[in-house]
């Protein structure tokens, strides 16, 4: 089952049936373990099983996004070949799915998701939190951040074995057509790669990451969707990738967590 929403030049949502790709499009192979923070997701659905991408953010908590829900969901941390087993590899099973209570899969606001695991990571030299952004730490226009996941690089082909990543340029939110198409201009980002370069089907859940100063880059967004020609999909070189934006759920995100911490 593919695990995004493709949204086309003609309005029509695509991507929540059919088999589970993670793609990096025009992108680069990652340096092993260089993004400790990475989560490689295999999700069980009532009717399929498909994959995403999210993001440690403490020992017990993932994020991601929330068209990534299924009925059961493992976690693989430390992992850079997702299919060569390695010491730094946890393999941990999520306890419990926490989406954003107003999602809507057909508009894809609110496109959030935490996941409890069973068990805290342990945190070494390969498995690491990333930090999320403080209130007012928006990304200005024309900002290089970069996107990870693992999956195939071209449409249709085969899911990569490896975590690739690629830069991508953050977009004026005003010229973002998809966002004011779809009503999104408060909870989002936006972005383009040069020429055909981005995320394509099964990124879903992963990280946008960003300087937020000199020294330090946060998860400012999470990879929700797509806009582009329903035809050349990930080879539209026009296409905008759309994001999640943390700093609009930072509430969400800080009463769930301590909510959770109650239990």
């Amino acid at each position: 089952m593919l695990a995004l929403c493709w949204i086309t030049v003609i309005g029509v949502c695509l991507g929540f049936a059919g088999a589970s790709r993670g793609q990096i499009i025009g992108g680069r192979e990652s340096k092993p373990h260089s993004r400790p923070y990475m989560a490689f997701l295999e999700i069980e659905t009532e009717k399929d099983t498909m994959t995403c991408g999210g993001f440690l953010i403490n020992p017990s908590f993932i994020l991601t996004a929330a068209h990534c829900k299924g009925r059961y969901i493992t976690a693989l941390l430390g992992v850079h070949n997702r299919l060569k087993p390695e010491n730094s590899m946890q393999r941990i099973e999520v306890q419990e799915i926490i989406p954003h209570e107003k999602y809507n899969q057909t508009t894809s606001t609110h496109d959030i998701m935490l996941l409890k695991l069973k068990r805290k990571a342990k945190l070494t030299d390969k498995v690491k939190t990333i930090s999320l952004p403080k209130k007012g730490q928006d990304i200005p226009p024309n900002t290089v951040c970069f996107v990870a996941g693992w999956g195939n690089t071209k449409n249709n082909g085969k899911d990569s074995k490896v975590l690739r990543e690629v830069n991508m340029t953050v977009l004026d939110i005003n010229k973002c057509t998809a966002a004011k198409k779809y009503n999104l201009m408060n909870s989002v980002i936006c972005t383009s790669g040069a020429g055909i370069k981005g995320t394509c089907d099964g990124d879903s859940g992963g990280p946008l990451v960003c300087p937020v100063s000199k020294r330090k880059q946060a998860a400012v967004g999470i990879v929700s969707f797509r806009y582009a020609d329903k035809q050349r999909r990930c080879k539209d070189p026009g296409r905008i990738n759309i994001y999640t934006k943390v700093t609009a759920y930072q509430k969400w995100i800080d009463k769930n967590l301590r909510a959770e911490s109650l239990v």
